[in-house]
């Protein structure tokens, strides 16, 4: 079986993570590939994410459960989310008070690889920018006010 490779792609998707405390956060991917993302989050969150940038736990790498949310699309009418577990790959300071977390996926819900390489596909093939599209924005409001 071949495994396609994608390049990253620049994104802006809102993607809720849960740390291996079961803290959530809402934050904002900005790089993707069908390996992983990247996030940019305050050094507060960081510390909170990967106590003090430190991304292994247990001589492993810290894990994370995240839910990805992806734009409506021809396949689907309206926005879906994909759930899956990372682990922490790197945690860089970018700025005093900004951060960078990169993550790997190492397990993706049933149907949710299919979803994310359509996902990818289809921002390939076009240069539209997801935060324009407005069913994204109802989906994260949905999904605030459902946990709140």
């Amino acid at each position: 079986m071949e495994k396609k490779i994608y390049p990253h792609v620049s994104i802006h998707l809102p993607v809720f993570i849960t740390n291996m405390e079961g803290i959530r956060f809402k934050v904002v991917a900005f790089d993707m590939c069908n390996e992983g993302f990247s996030f940019k989050c305050s050094t507060n969150q960081r510390n909170l994410i990967t106590p003090g940038g430190c991304f292994i736990h247990n001589k492993r790498p810290m894990e994370l459960d995240v839910r990805l949310i992806l734009p409506a699309s021809v396949d689907n009418n309206g926005s879906e989310g994909i759930s899956a577990q990372c682990h922490v790959i790197y945690s860089r300071r970018i700025a005093r008070d900004e951060c960078e977390i990169g993550v790997r996926y190492f397990n993706i819900e049933a149907s949710g690889y299919d979803k994310l390489l359509s996902f990818l596909d289809s921002r390939l093939g076009k240069d539209v920018p997801v935060e324009s599209i407005p069913s994204v924005n109802a989906a994260v409001r949905q999904i605030l006010s459902d946990t709140a």
